[in-house]
């Protein structure tokens, strides 16, 4: 289990990567979009990985993940 999540962290390191370079290079929505999802699995798989689960280690993280990608699909005039 341990294996399945560290190499899902590092796709969803490899997503965040992505979409910061699109940011740069002025694709902002989809950027933003894969930022958004790459921290949705990044806190998700810390929260499976720890030892302690409070759900607001989970749920905040969450929740700023998806307030990021609906601001992206509400962006007027994004590339």
């Amino acid at each position: 289990m341990k294996i399945a999540i560290d190499r899902l962290r590092l796709l969803a390191f490899a997503i965040i990567f992505i979409g910061v370079a699109l940011g740069i290079f002025d694709a902002v929505r989809t950027g933003a979009l894969l930022v958004a999802t790459g921290t949705a699995i990044i806190a998700t798989t810390k929260y499976l990985r720890s030892n302690r689960h409070r759900k607001i280690e989970l749920i905040l993280p969450v929740a700023m993940a998806l307030l990021l990608f609906v601001v992206a699909l509400t962006l007027p005039h994004a590339k």
